[in-house]
């Protein structure tokens, strides 16, 4: 186990024909120790003076890519602050809003906590916790419902997490998009298209599922919600992809 690390530039300190003497000095608790000076290395010159301070060398933290969608529909977690490891992490995300693609740690774990905006970490749910791979990307979705009643039925609180996200699309001339069921009141249903005749395209999607990504052309699709024996359309949607500009994207999609 490596406690840290320190750069020794000898040649830079023009010590060339010096004696010195490097020291390990101060706590490396300072909190157990009346809060003392910190630990490091220091060197001491003939010549007497100040101990000079070897550098500290700070090693790259691991670190993954995380996308944060809000989409619990529940109105007490309407707008919320997201806590990690007992920190403040973001603030005032609301539903149907996602953050940007941003680096968090790797390899260790991250307790997260969401509480109704303002409200302090003790009013939270969670923590949740999770574990994420260096430089592996991830998408995140909250879901599901907080409140006791009110909801019918209460599908529990959680994070949803994909281990295979992407920031763009793997053909520079497609959409990559990937498909998350997060309505707690629908049921399992089937995805057809159309509008150019590409016919069913996901199938038995419950909630909780993500449909891995469809590596779609950019174009203007018609995308028809169906019962899961597809004979039954609950809704039709326009996936203007063409229109929007999204060649090139990965984008999500979500049942909300």
């Amino acid at each position: 186990v490596t406690v840290a690390t320190y750069a020794a530039p000898l040649q830079t300190l023009g010590l060339e024909g010096a004696a010195i003497t490097v020291l390990a000095s101060g706590f490396l608790n300072p909190a157990n120790n009346s809060d003392g000076p910190a630990f490091g290395l220091y060197v001491a010159l003939a010549s007497g003076g100040d101990l000079i301070a070897l550098p500290l060398i700070e090693e790259p933290t691991p670190t993954a890519r995380v996308q944060i969608i809000h989409n619990s529909a529940d109105a007490v977690v309407e707008t919320v602050d997201i806590f990690v490891n007992g920190e403040p992490f973001l603030q005032n995300v609301g539903f149907r809003q996602a953050t940007a693609f941003m680096d968090v740690p790797a390899g260790v774990n991250l307790d997260i906590v969401l509480a109704p905006a303002g409200a302090g970490i003790g009013s939270g749910v969670g923590p949740f916790t999770v574990n994420l791979t260096e430089d592996e990307t991830y998408m995140v979705v909250a879901n599901g419902i907080v409140s006791a009643t009110g909801y019918a039925p209460a599908t529990p609180f959680g994070l949803n997490v994909y281990a295979m996200g992407r920031e763009e699309a793997n053909v520079a001339t497609n959409t990559d998009v990937l498909v998350f069921h997060g309505s707690t009141d629908a049921p399992t249903v089937s995805v057809w298209e159309t509008g150019v005749g590409a016919g069913q395209i996901i199938s038995d999607f419950e909630y909780g599922d993500f449909a891995g990504y469809l590596p779609l052309a950019t174009l203007n699709y018609t995308l028809e919600v169906r019962d899961a024996t597809g004979t039954v359309t609950v809704a039709t949607y326009a996936a203007p992809l063409q229109t929007l500009g999204l060649e090139g994207a990965a984008i999500t999609v979500l049942a909300s």
